[in-house]
Protein backbone atom coordinates (compact mmCIF):
# COMPACT_ATOMS: atom_id res chain seq x y z
CA UNK A 1 0.00 0.00 0.00
CA UNK A 2 3.12 2.51 0.74
CA UNK A 3 4.26 1.72 -2.54
CA UNK A 4 0.68 2.29 -4.16
CA UNK A 5 0.34 5.32 -2.14
CA UNK A 6 4.08 6.71 -3.16
CA UNK A 7 3.30 6.24 -7.37
CA UNK A 8 -0.13 7.51 -6.55
CA UNK A 9 1.82 10.63 -5.09
CA UNK A 10 4.04 11.04 -8.07
CA UNK A 11 1.39 11.77 -10.32
CA UNK A 12 -0.06 13.78 -8.40
CA UNK A 13 2.83 16.12 -8.03
CA UNK A 14 3.98 15.63 -11.90
CA UNK A 15 0.03 16.90 -13.23
CA UNK A 16 1.13 19.71 -10.30
CA UNK A 17 4.35 20.53 -11.57
CA UNK A 18 2.91 20.34 -15.03
CA UNK A 19 0.23 23.30 -13.87
CA UNK A 20 2.94 25.34 -12.59
CA UNK A 21 5.57 25.12 -15.88
CA UNK A 22 1.87 25.79 -18.50
CA UNK A 23 1.02 29.00 -15.79
CA UNK A 24 4.95 29.86 -16.05
CA UNK A 25 3.91 30.70 -19.97
CA UNK A 26 0.79 29.88 -21.39
CA UNK A 27 1.06 31.97 -24.32
CA UNK A 28 3.86 29.99 -25.39
CA UNK A 29 2.55 26.99 -24.46
CA UNK A 30 -0.28 27.28 -26.48
CA UNK A 31 1.31 28.28 -29.24
CA UNK A 32 3.52 25.27 -29.19
CA UNK A 33 -0.17 23.27 -28.79
CA UNK A 34 -1.55 25.16 -32.02
CA UNK A 35 1.67 23.87 -34.09
CA UNK A 36 1.24 20.23 -32.61
CA UNK A 37 -2.50 20.25 -33.34
CA UNK A 38 -2.16 21.18 -36.83
CA UNK A 39 0.99 19.41 -38.18
CA UNK A 40 -0.21 15.88 -36.53
CA UNK A 41 -3.59 15.98 -36.49
CA UNK A 42 -5.76 18.80 -38.54
CA UNK A 43 -3.48 18.40 -41.59
CA UNK A 44 -2.82 14.69 -41.87
CA UNK A 45 -6.67 14.17 -41.53
CA UNK A 46 -7.25 16.27 -44.46
CA UNK A 47 -8.42 14.51 -47.85
CA UNK A 48 -4.80 14.17 -50.22
CA UNK A 49 -2.63 14.69 -47.25
CA UNK A 50 -2.78 10.67 -46.87
CA UNK A 51 1.63 11.05 -47.66
CA UNK A 52 2.14 13.84 -45.32
CA UNK A 53 0.88 12.14 -42.21
CA UNK A 54 3.28 8.54 -43.03
CA UNK A 55 5.99 11.79 -43.16
CA UNK A 56 4.70 13.51 -39.87
CA UNK A 57 4.74 9.99 -38.27
CA UNK A 58 8.59 10.17 -39.15
CA UNK A 59 9.34 13.92 -38.06
CA UNK A 60 7.35 13.31 -34.45
CA UNK A 61 10.21 12.27 -32.10
CA UNK A 62 12.15 15.19 -33.86
CA UNK A 63 9.35 17.58 -33.18
CA UNK A 64 9.17 15.79 -29.40
CA UNK A 65 12.73 16.72 -28.44
CA UNK A 66 12.12 20.59 -29.43
CA UNK A 67 9.13 20.84 -27.66
CA UNK A 68 10.23 19.43 -24.55
CA UNK A 69 13.86 21.10 -24.68
CA UNK A 70 11.56 24.40 -24.64
CA UNK A 71 9.74 22.93 -21.53
CA UNK A 72 13.07 21.93 -19.90
CA UNK A 73 14.85 24.97 -20.46
CA UNK A 74 11.44 27.15 -19.15
CA UNK A 75 12.17 24.65 -15.81
CA UNK A 76 15.53 25.55 -15.55
CA UNK A 77 15.38 28.85 -16.48
CA UNK A 78 17.22 28.54 -20.00
CA UNK A 79 17.28 31.39 -22.46
CA UNK A 80 17.45 29.38 -26.20
CA UNK A 81 15.91 30.27 -29.15
CA UNK A 82 14.55 27.93 -31.21
CA UNK A 83 17.56 28.12 -33.98
CA UNK A 84 19.60 27.32 -31.06
CA UNK A 85 17.43 24.14 -29.84
CA UNK A 86 17.11 22.85 -33.61
CA UNK A 87 21.04 22.99 -33.41
CA UNK A 88 21.56 21.28 -30.62
CA UNK A 89 18.87 18.14 -32.64
CA UNK A 90 20.58 18.48 -35.55
CA UNK A 91 23.54 15.73 -34.75
CA UNK A 92 20.49 13.42 -33.24
CA UNK A 93 18.05 13.85 -36.45
CA UNK A 94 18.76 10.32 -38.07
CA UNK A 95 18.35 8.52 -34.96
CA UNK A 96 15.32 10.05 -34.08
CA UNK A 97 14.11 9.65 -37.84
CA UNK A 98 14.89 6.20 -37.68
CA UNK A 99 12.81 6.12 -34.13
CA UNK A 100 9.86 7.36 -36.25
CA UNK A 101 10.40 4.78 -38.84
CA UNK A 102 9.83 2.22 -36.36
CA UNK A 103 6.78 3.53 -35.03
CA UNK A 104 5.32 3.93 -38.64
CA UNK A 105 6.10 0.36 -39.60
CA UNK A 106 4.54 -0.46 -36.27
CA UNK A 107 1.55 1.82 -36.91
CA UNK A 108 1.15 0.50 -40.46
CA UNK A 109 1.04 -3.09 -39.31
CA UNK A 110 -1.83 -2.83 -36.67
CA UNK A 111 -4.08 -1.12 -39.15
CA UNK A 112 -3.08 -4.00 -41.69
CA UNK A 113 -4.42 -6.72 -38.89
CA UNK A 114 -7.47 -4.67 -38.07
CA UNK A 115 -8.17 -3.40 -41.10
CA UNK A 116 -11.02 -6.15 -41.88
CA UNK A 117 -12.50 -5.07 -38.73
CA UNK A 118 -12.58 -1.41 -39.18
CA UNK A 119 -14.28 -1.85 -42.82
CA UNK A 120 -16.53 -3.77 -41.46
CA UNK A 121 -18.13 -1.28 -39.06
CA UNK A 122 -17.29 1.24 -41.46
CA UNK A 123 -19.57 -0.44 -43.83
CA UNK A 124 -22.49 -1.40 -41.14
CA UNK A 125 -22.14 2.60 -40.39
CA UNK A 126 -23.22 4.24 -43.49
CA UNK A 127 -26.60 3.61 -43.40
CA UNK A 128 -27.07 4.19 -39.30
CA UNK A 129 -29.47 7.13 -39.92
CA UNK A 130 -31.90 4.65 -41.34
CA UNK A 131 -31.38 1.53 -38.37
CA UNK A 132 -33.23 0.94 -35.69
CA UNK A 133 -32.20 1.43 -31.94
CA UNK A 134 -32.00 -2.54 -32.00
CA UNK A 135 -29.72 -2.53 -34.83
CA UNK A 136 -27.38 0.63 -33.29
CA UNK A 137 -26.71 -0.54 -30.14
CA UNK A 138 -25.82 -4.41 -32.18
CA UNK A 139 -23.65 -2.12 -34.06
CA UNK A 140 -21.97 -0.75 -31.16
CA UNK A 141 -21.51 -4.30 -29.43
CA UNK A 142 -19.56 -5.17 -32.09
CA UNK A 143 -17.54 -1.61 -31.78
CA UNK A 144 -16.21 -2.31 -28.47
CA UNK A 145 -14.18 -5.43 -29.28
CA UNK A 146 -12.36 -3.62 -32.21
CA UNK A 147 -11.71 -0.63 -30.05
CA UNK A 148 -10.66 -2.91 -27.64
CA UNK A 149 -8.17 -4.85 -30.08
CA UNK A 150 -6.82 -1.22 -31.49
CA UNK A 151 -6.37 0.14 -27.60
CA UNK A 152 -4.49 -2.97 -26.66
CA UNK A 153 -2.02 -2.54 -29.87
CA UNK A 154 -1.34 0.83 -29.25
CA UNK A 155 0.02 0.91 -25.66
CA UNK A 156 2.94 -0.64 -26.77
CA UNK A 157 3.74 1.62 -29.36
CA UNK A 158 2.74 4.95 -26.30
CA UNK A 159 4.98 2.60 -23.71
CA UNK A 160 8.12 2.73 -26.23
CA UNK A 161 7.33 6.72 -27.45
CA UNK A 162 6.95 8.47 -23.84
CA UNK A 163 10.27 8.32 -23.54
CA UNK A 164 12.25 7.03 -26.21
CA UNK A 165 13.13 10.75 -28.04
CA UNK A 166 14.53 11.86 -24.53
CA UNK A 167 16.53 9.59 -24.18
CA UNK A 168 17.98 9.63 -27.90
CA UNK A 169 18.40 13.00 -27.90
CA UNK A 170 19.48 13.98 -23.84
CA UNK A 171 21.17 10.46 -23.19
CA UNK A 172 22.75 9.28 -26.09
CA UNK A 173 20.86 6.43 -25.88
CA UNK A 174 20.86 4.13 -29.21
CA UNK A 175 17.10 3.78 -30.64
CA UNK A 176 16.41 -0.15 -29.62
CA UNK A 177 18.05 0.96 -25.82
CA UNK A 178 16.03 4.22 -25.52
CA UNK A 179 12.65 1.67 -26.61
CA UNK A 180 13.51 -0.71 -24.38
CA UNK A 181 14.16 2.06 -21.35
CA UNK A 182 11.38 3.80 -22.05
CA UNK A 183 8.78 0.99 -21.99
CA UNK A 184 10.75 -0.61 -18.81
CA UNK A 185 10.42 2.99 -16.94
CA UNK A 186 6.37 3.51 -18.16
CA UNK A 187 5.76 -0.08 -16.59
CA UNK A 188 8.07 0.93 -13.08
CA UNK A 189 5.81 3.96 -13.07
CA UNK A 190 2.64 3.18 -14.79
CA UNK A 191 0.23 3.81 -11.69
CA UNK A 192 1.95 7.25 -11.48
CA UNK A 193 1.37 7.92 -15.25
CA UNK A 194 -1.80 6.70 -14.91
CA UNK A 195 -2.65 9.17 -11.71
CA UNK A 196 -1.28 12.04 -13.75
CA UNK A 197 -3.45 11.23 -17.08
CA UNK A 198 -6.48 10.75 -15.34
CA UNK A 199 -6.59 13.92 -13.38
CA UNK A 200 -5.28 15.40 -16.47
CA UNK A 201 -8.29 13.73 -18.40
CA UNK A 202 -11.05 14.42 -15.39
CA UNK A 203 -9.80 18.47 -15.36
CA UNK A 204 -10.16 18.81 -18.82
CA UNK A 205 -13.68 17.52 -19.12
CA UNK A 206 -14.63 19.35 -15.93
CA UNK A 207 -13.68 22.50 -17.81
CA UNK A 208 -15.20 21.73 -20.75
CA UNK A 209 -18.83 20.80 -18.80
CA UNK A 210 -18.48 24.24 -16.81
CA UNK A 211 -18.09 26.26 -19.86
CA UNK A 212 -20.33 24.44 -22.08
CA UNK A 213 -23.27 25.22 -19.36
CA UNK A 214 -22.23 28.70 -19.08
CA UNK A 215 -22.27 28.92 -23.29
CA UNK A 216 -25.33 27.19 -23.92
CA UNK A 217 -26.99 29.47 -21.36
CA UNK A 218 -25.94 32.61 -23.23
CA UNK A 219 -26.80 30.56 -26.01
CA UNK A 220 -30.21 30.45 -25.39
CA UNK A 221 -30.35 34.23 -25.07
CA UNK A 222 -28.36 35.10 -28.10
CA UNK A 223 -28.35 31.41 -29.93
CA UNK A 224 -25.77 32.94 -32.60
CA UNK A 225 -23.50 33.56 -30.22
CA UNK A 226 -23.69 30.38 -28.41
CA UNK A 227 -22.87 28.60 -32.01
CA UNK A 228 -19.76 31.12 -32.23
CA UNK A 229 -18.72 29.99 -28.85
CA UNK A 230 -18.44 26.66 -28.76
CA UNK A 231 -15.85 25.61 -31.08
CA UNK A 232 -13.67 28.09 -29.81
CA UNK A 233 -13.97 26.46 -26.37
CA UNK A 234 -13.41 23.32 -27.86
CA UNK A 235 -10.35 23.99 -29.68
CA UNK A 236 -9.31 25.80 -26.76
CA UNK A 237 -9.39 22.96 -24.49
CA UNK A 238 -7.75 20.73 -27.27
CA UNK A 239 -4.94 23.00 -27.12
CA UNK A 240 -4.50 23.12 -23.20
CA UNK A 241 -4.71 19.42 -22.74
CA UNK A 242 -2.00 19.34 -26.06
CA UNK A 243 -0.44 21.88 -23.52
CA UNK A 244 -0.36 20.33 -20.12
CA UNK A 245 0.55 17.14 -22.00
CA UNK A 246 4.07 18.19 -23.52
CA UNK A 247 4.53 19.37 -19.88
CA UNK A 248 3.70 15.97 -18.39
CA UNK A 249 5.88 14.41 -20.69
CA UNK A 250 8.50 16.67 -20.00
CA UNK A 251 8.22 16.30 -15.91
CA UNK A 252 7.44 12.30 -16.07
CA UNK A 253 10.88 12.07 -18.13
CA UNK A 254 12.88 14.22 -15.82
CA UNK A 255 12.00 12.67 -12.72
CA UNK A 256 11.91 9.07 -14.08
CA UNK A 257 15.69 9.17 -15.79
CA UNK A 258 17.11 12.53 -14.17
CA UNK A 259 17.94 14.09 -16.91
CA UNK A 260 20.79 16.64 -16.49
Amino acid sequence: MAILETNAKTGKSWMSESLALFKAAPNKWILLASVYVAVFMMIPSLPGFQLFSLITILIWPVFMVIAITMYRNEDQHVKQNLSEIIQMVKPKIRPLIALGGIFLTYGVLVSLLLNRDIDGLMGMTKSIDTMTDTQVAAIFQKTLPVILKLTLALIPMMMATWFSPMLIAFNNYTVAKAIKSSIAGTLQYMLALLVAWIMLTVGIFAVLIIAGIVIAMMGSLAPTLGQLLMPILLFGCLLTATALMLAFQYVSYRDVFRAA
